[in-house]
């Protein structure tokens, strides 16, 4: 299993908890977002970060969905 998060779109206490929770339960988070985050070190955090623009990070999650033109 593997979290995925659109960090630009995420309320805060939800990051809070998916933090802790990845770490509780070792279990890989991604953030994708189009600025640079604050998050806690863990070797269960990573954060992409995208050009800025409408559902960048959605055509990053999911690729095969966003079929380039």
């Amino acid at each position: 299993m593997q979290i995925w998060m659109d960090a630009d779109a995420c309320p805060r206490v939800i990051k809070e908890i998916l933090y802790r929770a990845a770490d509780r339960l070792r279990v890989p988070l991604t953030l994708i977002a189009n600025k640079a985050l604050q998050t806690p070190p863990s070797p269960y955090t990573k954060l992409i970060r995208v050009a800025a623009g409408f559902d960048v990070a959605d055509r990053h999650r999911f690729p095969a969905r966003h079929p380039q033109h």
